[in-house]
């Protein structure tokens, strides 16, 4: 995922806005989302809904780290 500083190049938002929406502290607006999803088109329906469908490309980052962990092999 992007940083903030990707995000505010990436984006019309300002980094007082993506930085009080990482720490929680103002709800999420359909801009943002808007902004999220054209970044990360594999995690629009984890996005708007918390749902994945990887039979369908739609994942989100916490089902690719998994993924990731799964397919390589443990060293010990």
């Amino acid at each position: 995922m992007a940083g903030l500083d990707d995000l505010v190049r990436r984006s019309e938002i300002n980094y007082s806005r993506w930085k009080n929406l990482r720490h929680k502290k103002v709800r999420v607006s359909t801009e943002e989302v808007e902004v999220l999803v054209k970044l990360y088109p594999s995690y629009a329906l984890w996005l708007v809904s918390g749902a994945v469908a990887p039979e369908s490309g739609q994942t989100s980052p916490a089902f690719d780290e998994a993924n990731r962990s799964l397919a390589t092999p443990s060293a010990g």
